[in-house]
């Protein structure tokens, strides 16, 4: 069996993590995951929503934060480089005030994932996301 590499691991936790924090902040009504856009609170079907990092994602330290990423509709993530001023004061309205100031304190600190950690995140959150499904 081939071993994988980082930049591939990398790409699988980034699929798998996105996944769950869509439905960890989605609900299951109407016969389906509807997930809110953290920053324009828009309601969408859960495939139509992304994992928005309020700290770019090329901080590996809050790569897979869980405070740092949120559901976001593609039109804020995407189109609007993320909502930046209104992705903050969501953040401490859900997490509590001071939230957005500690993220962005650490977005200078390094971070050099291993085999073994990105192993870890796919794990936990296919995890998470088979719990989510089971709970519908």
């Amino acid at each position: 069996m081939k071993k994988q590499t980082i930049a591939s691991l990398k790409k699988k936790a980034d699929a798998s993590y996105s996944q769950y924090v869509r439905y960890r902040d989605g609900e299951f009504k109407r016969g389906e995951w509807l997930v809110e856009c953290i920053t324009c609170e828009v309601e969408k079907p859960l495939k139509q929503m992304q994992a928005g990092h309020f700290v770019s994602r090329r901080v590996n330290k809050l790569r897979f934060d869980e405070l740092n990423v949120n559901a976001q509709c593609v039109g804020c993530n995407m189109y609007k480089q993320g909502e930046q001023y209104l992705y903050a004061k969501n953040l401490d309205a859900k997490y509590g005030d001071g939230t957005a100031d500690a993220l962005m304190a650490k977005r200078h600190d390094t971070h050099k994932f291993t085999i073994p950690e990105l192993e870890e995140i796919i794990r936990d959150a296919t995890v998470q996301i088979q719990w989510y499904q089971s709970h519908q």
